[in-house]
């Protein structure tokens, strides 16, 4: 089967996705411009992930979606590569990568509706619900405690949590 031509898929979109520093690569992945250098798009980090969150992105190249699942920061995508796209996994997943999580008002909480899947599902107790006087609770999240696992992302049943890569914005400030 022959894998569709990405490059006429973003003229025709009126974008450049082998160019898209805005895309969340995975975990440990380097910079973005060496990440596009190095990247050989194999897709040995894709079959290595046992969450089955990497897939092949616009342009071929790998990207977490977290809506089939989080990631455990196991480092396996990152011990596959024989190109050298991704840094040495650190210790901690606050170090695998730069992303901002967000809540969208058309969260349910926020209309009203007892829900906390998103606090229930963050192992880092990153988001947490401050209660209102005559009102439900509202979600707060605190992003030195976030590792941006996604787990929130794919609970959410009304897919009001968003995942920013916020790391291409640093490296456009430098």
């Amino acid at each position: 089967m022959q894998s569709p031509n990405m490059g006429r898929r973003a003229f025709l979109r009126g974008s450049s996705p082998r160019f898209s520093p805005s895309a969340i690569r995975p975990p440990w992945a380097l910079p973005f411009a060496s990440f596009v250098v190095a990247c050989t798009r194999c897709d040995d980090c894709i079959r290595a992930c046992p969450q089955h969150i990497l897939q092949r992105g616009d342009g071929g190249y790998p990207e977490p979606r977290f809506h089939s699942g989080e990631c455990t920061f196991c480092g396996e995508c990152a011990a596959v590569c024989k190109a050298g796209a991704f840094q040495p996994p650190a210790h901690t997943p606050r170090d695998a990568w730069k992303l901002a999580v967000s809540i969208a008002p058309t969260c349910l909480s926020l209309n009203g509706v007892v829900c906390r899947s998103c606090g229930d599902h963050c192992d880092a107790h990153a988001i947490r619900f401050q209660l209102q006087t005559r009102a439900i609770a509202v979600p707060h999240i605190d992003p030195a405690s976030c590792t941006g696992c996604g787990a929130c992302l794919s609970v959410c049943p009304v897919n009001a949590v968003e995942i920013q890569n916020i790391s291409h914005q640093e490296e456009q400030a430098a």
